[in-house]
């Protein structure tokens, strides 16, 4: 009985009577209901054990759901009193912890620590901050119990506030969708007629790019036959070369046959040697053997006058002359036929009459 009525009287003086240096005072009843605080307001509860004050205090008061929750912990200790503060996150499981600040100063008549969290409330509704437990120890009287003391704050309670418009009912929210096969099959009945379109679009665009590029290609090779033969008939127009303009003249003749091969063939004629474009030309289904040995023979006499500085006679620079014309005609792609068929991969017959 004397124990309580000895309580009794030391609340009612600390509530009347209370150091500077501990902080302001906040009644606890009061900071603890949310319902009565102001927006400007955070919402608190207080604590006191011994030479130890604790306040726990919440901003905003009256938060919405994705808010940034800012809690802190302020404890002031006289001087003298070691003060370990709680664990980061100790108690706070629940809340997604964003930032931590902790701080330590001194006071006018001890020391002030302060840890600042920012959270974030999983859900609507109402929540609470646990109790956070405050270790001390009292060094000021060498004669006292030296066994550390702990202070636990009360617990804070604080709602949530939906991000629903106030007063709609969860009723008016439209209903889940149908499954994905429905859906599907939703679109397609209302876009079937888009999507035949696309794909006949689609399709023509590839036909018609393929047959450009077919175009192109049957183009270039009558091009290619068409340059040769201009550019042969510009060179005999020369004359015949002296012995002197021989090597510049059978250098013409040879480039004009290798860039026919290049363009007609699509061979890399002109960047290879005799012998290595002698082996490309022998791949080419459009050229036959005696195609080969003709070539063969023409390349070998070029080389001959542009490396071993031979003086052919007018005689074998006729022929050389002839043996160019006469693979270019019997290689021409006509006019009349499909690309890729020469006059030697056609009959006889036919070789006969164009001839």
């Amino acid at each position: 009985m004397r124990a309580a009525l000895a309580l009794g009287l030391s609340a009612v003086l600390a509530s009347c009577s209370q150091p500077d240096d501990l902080g302001p005072s906040v009644d606890e009843s009061a900071a603890g209901d949310e319902s009565g605080a102001s927006e400007g307001t955070p919402l608190a509860v207080e604590t006191r054990e011994g030479p130890v004050s604790a306040t726990v205090s919440l901003m905003p008061p009256a938060p919405r759901l994705g808010d940034p929750l800012v809690l802190t912990l302020l404890v002031t200790a006289k001087s003298g009193v070691a003060i370990e503060m709680p664990a980061f996150g100790e108690a706070l499981g629940r809340f997604a912890i964003i930032d931590f600040a902790p701080r330590e100063e001194a006071a006018s008549d001890g020391v002030l620590f302060t840890q600042r969290y920012t959270l974030q409330a999983p859900t609507s509704g109402r929540h609470r901050i646990p109790r956070l437990r405050v270790e001390f120890l009292d060094e000021r009287d060498p004669d006292a119990d030296r066994k550390a003391k702990e202070l636990l704050t009360d617990e804070l309670a604080f709602t949530v506030a939906s991000v629903l418009p106030e007063g709609q009912p969860l009723s008016e929210l439209r209903p889940a969708r149908g499954s994905l096969v429905e859906l599907q099959g939703s679109w397609l009945r209302h876009h079937w007629p888009w999507l035949v379109l696309v794909l006949v679009v689609a399709v023509g665009l590839v036909v018609g790019v393929a047959g450009w590029l077919r175009r192109a290609e049957e183009r270039a090779r009558l091009t290619a036959f068409d340059r040769a033969v201009a550019r042969l008939e510009r060179l005999a127009e020369r004359g015949l070369p002296t012995a002197d303009a021989a090597d510049a003249w059978y250098v013409e003749l040879s480039d004009i046959v290798r860039r026919y091969i290049e363009e007609r063939f699509a061979l890399r004629a002109p960047e290879l040697t005799t012998e290595e474009f002698l082996v490309e030309a022998g791949r080419s289904a459009e050229l036959t053997a005696a195609h080969g040995e003709l070539l063969s023979a023409f390349l070998a006499t070029c080389d001959r006058v542009k490396f071993a500085r031979y003086s052919p006679g007018e005689e074998e620079s006729q022929q050389a002359l002839d043996e160019a014309r006469r693979f270019l005609d019997e290689t021409a792609v006509t006019r009349d036929e499909p690309a890729g068929a020469s006059r030697a991969t056609r009959p006889a017959t036919q070789v006969a009459e164009a001839g």
